[in-house]
């Protein structure tokens, strides 16, 4: 009877507190009410999941479960073409793009349908399904337009495989023709690679096609605004005259503020004949949710600015949408930002480092405090612009009730954060449930701290290990990161030729590093010492005196030395 919501909240704490027979009971919950996980609940629920072998019903877990499994770990449950025609329907994303994983992933689903080279035909590109995402610019190249519908669905591409899709489409040798015949139904099937496509190709599209395909579907279309707005700019030549008058078929009436296709039938240079005696104050909102090329944007800011010299009102902040681009620190400075509400709806507006940085820094300078609410809003996504005067100014009492994660910021960051978090989490240091807390913070935590944690069976993961603070790190012996990682440990092989684990073995003891069984070596063996040859400054910069000290302890250093060998 457990909740999704619930379910989600699934750690690895939690689970090595169970039986492994009742973990995959859970995991099984999980497919049924399709729980979304993440990699390090993934992974820690995979080893929980076959801890005692792995399970003959595979298909009965979470389809993203098999990321973390091989097609022969699946053999019980049935073939490699089962196994691959499941993981293609998995998320991959939940694996990094280009990590070793999602490389061998790809390179035994080509061993398992036989493709010896470069041509995938349509039947094994609907098996591979996401992992189409993965295939270099080659496949791209030799499968023609075998690829485009399963590319359609990628999130993203490298620059190689963007400008292969292009070569394919703009040679016409696919299913859907040269882009001078496509029609609207072409354009639905093949949206997802309308962010590769460059103008070359919009300009060989029928306009009339363009302007039919947004009139009918682009308001369910899943393309972003900004994808969106690439479309109109296709719709208008690349230059006009700045003189353009605003003609009687396009002046501006109330049904046209009120038509979300608006930018389509505008130029920049009519947008801004037409809007000369326009008032917009009613209409800002509205409009600026519609589809806006850059340039009309900018016409769109210029009347904005007119309209309101002394500073936008409260209420049209949080609707700037895409015109946020646009906003300039001068913009910012005239913006009454009183709420940490305010601050939220502001920093939803995907801005860059430095607007968010001068809204951040606005919201405060009026007085207001950094709370859970403002923390939260400012989340991980920005928290990194925050400065040492702002991170000093955050009540460590208001963390108990904000998800932060400094993980990816610098480490003056960390170790401010760190501070606030123990101190803040303090009166739950003995529970089960203050790993969870402080484990995002660990990145700032000193050796000793991280000493006490590896007596109380928390199952680090390795990504939170290898982020450690490199000199706390640098203080862990063999036994105590062992006691650190838990179930993880053997999760270590995957860095012993990585820094920083291979720069940490290399200080350890063989010996004891043997005793972890993951394979590191580099160790120092027993009866030798490791020799770190120092980085001496130059000479003119020591003093004479320091020089001549050194060289008269020189022969007894050396004597010493031989007396030990």
């Amino acid at each position: 009877r457990l909740s999704p919501s619930v379910l989600q909240g699934f750690t690895c704490a939690v689970a090595s507190e169970m039986e492994s027979e009742r973990v995959q009971e859970l995991a099984k919950v999980m497919k049924r009410k399709n729980v979304k996980l993440g990699e390090d609940q993934l992974s820690c629920l995979v080893k929980m999941v076959t801890l005692r072998g792995i399970p003959k019903d595979l298909d009965s877990y979470p389809k993203d479960l098999l990321l973390f499994l091989s097609p022969s770990d699946y053999a019980a449950t049935g073939s490699c073409k089962q196994y691959f025609t499941n993981v293609g329907k998995a998320n991959l994303d939940l694996l990094q793009r280009e990590s070793s994983e999602r490389k061998q992933l790809l390179l035994e689903a080509l061993a398992c349908l036989k493709i010896p080279g470069t041509q995938v035909n349509k039947e094994n590109a609907k098996i591979l399904g996401h992992l189409v995402c993965d295939l270099g610019e080659e496949y791209i190249r030799s499968s023609a337009g075998n690829l485009l519908k399963e590319l359609s669905q990628c999130e993203s591409f490298l620059p190689d495989q963007g400008e292969a899709v292009r070569r394919v489409i703009s040679s016409g040798n696919t299913p859907f023709g040269p882009p001078q015949v496509w029609s609207t139904s072409t354009l639905n099937e093949l949206t997802g690679l309308f962010p590769v496509l460059d103008h070359s190709i919009w300009q060989k599209i029928p306009k009339n096609v363009l302007n039919l395909w947004l009139k009918d579907f682009a308001r369910d279309s899943p393309l972003s605004r900004a994808q969106l707005a690439t479309i109109v700019e296709e719709l208008f030549p690349s230059r006009q005259k700045r003189d353009v008058g605003c003609s009687d078929n396009l002046k501006i009436t109330e049904s046209v503020l009120n038509d979300d296709l608006m930018p389509i039938y505008y130029s920049p240079e009519e947008l801004r004949a037409c809007l000369k005696n326009v008032s917009l104050k009613n209409y800002f909102t509205k409009i600026l949710t519609y589809p806006f090329s850059n340039e009309q944007l900018a016409v769109l800011k210029e009347k904005l600015d007119e309209t309101y010299p002394d500073g936008y009102p409260d209420s049209l902040l949080p609707r700037l949408g895409r015109l946020a681009s646009l906003i300039t620190a001068e913009d910012i400075s005239k913006w009454k930002i009183t709420s940490a509400d305010m601050l939220a709806a502001l920093l939803e507006l995907d801005l860059e480092n430095e607007q968010a940085a001068a809204v951040i820094s606005r919201y405060v300078a009026l007085g207001n405090p950094l709370n859970a609410t403002a923390l939260n809003a400012i989340n991980t996504k920005y928290l990194c612009v925050l400065n040492a005067t702002l991170l000093n100014m955050i009540d460590p009492n208001n963390l108990k009730l904000a998800s932060l994660n400094p993980s990816a910021c610098p480490q003056l960051t960390k170790d401010i954060l760190y501070v606030k978090a123990k101190r803040a989490f303090s009166d739950q240091h003995y529970l089960r449930s203050y790993y969870s807390l402080i484990e995002p913070y660990l990145g700032g935590a000193p050796g000793e701290d991280l000493r006490a944690l590896s007596k109380g069976n928390v199952n680090m993961n390795v990504d939170t290990l290898v982020h450690l603070r490199r000199d706390a790190l640098m203080s862990l012996t063999p036994a105590e990161v062992k006691g650190l990682l838990g179930i993880n440990l053997h999760d270590l092989a995957n860095w012993r030729n990585k820094s920083p684990i291979q720069e940490w073995a290399q200080s350890q003891k063989q010996t004891e590093l043997d005793k972890l069984d993951v394979g590191l070596t580099g160790g120092t063996q027993e009866g030798y010492m490791n020799i770190v040859t120092p980085k001496f400054q130059p000479p003119s910069s020591a003093p004479v005196g320091t020089m001549a000290t050194m060289l008269h302890l020189l022969p007894a250093l050396l004597l010493s030395f031989l007396v030990m060998l």
